[in-house]
C-alpha cells in the first residue's frame, strides 16, 4: 500500500528528461503494476519509445506534484521476460526520491 501522505502524480516524458539511475528496485512486475499500474510501452511509438531500444517499459511518476520528486523505474538493457523480472532499475533527479520510495517500494 502506498502511504497516504505520498500522492503520486504520473509525469510526462518531457519531466523525465535530465534523469539518471539512481538505485534498484526489488519487486516482481505484478508487485509494480499492482502498486503503480500500468507502465509505458517503450517498444512502441510515441512519447515514450525508447530511442535506443534498452528500455521495455517505464513507470514515471512525481511524488506530492514536486518536479524535484520525480522518479521513474525502467527494465534497462534486460533480456529477461518481464515476468521474470525481480530487479529494476530506478531513475531520478534527486537521490532524495530513495527515502519516500523506501516506504512503499524495495528501494536500494
Amino acid at each position: 500500500m502506498i502511504n497516504a501522505q505520498l500522492k503520486l502524480k504520473p509525469a510526462t516524458r518531457k519531466q523525465t528528461y535530465g534523469s539518471g539511475r539512481i538505485g534498484t528496485i526489488h519487486a516482481s512486475l505484478d508487485d509494480l503494476k499492482r502498486v503503480l499500474g500500468e507502465p509505458h510501452d517503450c517498444t512502441q511509438e510515441g512519447d515514450w519509445e525508447s530511442g535506443d531500444g534498452k528500455v521495455r517499459v517505464e513507470w514515471a511518476f512525481l511524488i506530492n506534484g514536486k518536479s524535484d520528486m520525480l522518479f521513474t523505474i525502467y527494465d534497462y538493457k534486460s533480456n529477461y521476460p518481464l515476468v521474470q523480472m525481480k530487479q529494476w532499475s530506478l531513475g531520478g533527479k534527486n537521490i532524495k526520491v530513495k527515502d519516500p520510495l523506501s516506504l512503499i517500494l524495495l528501494v536500494e
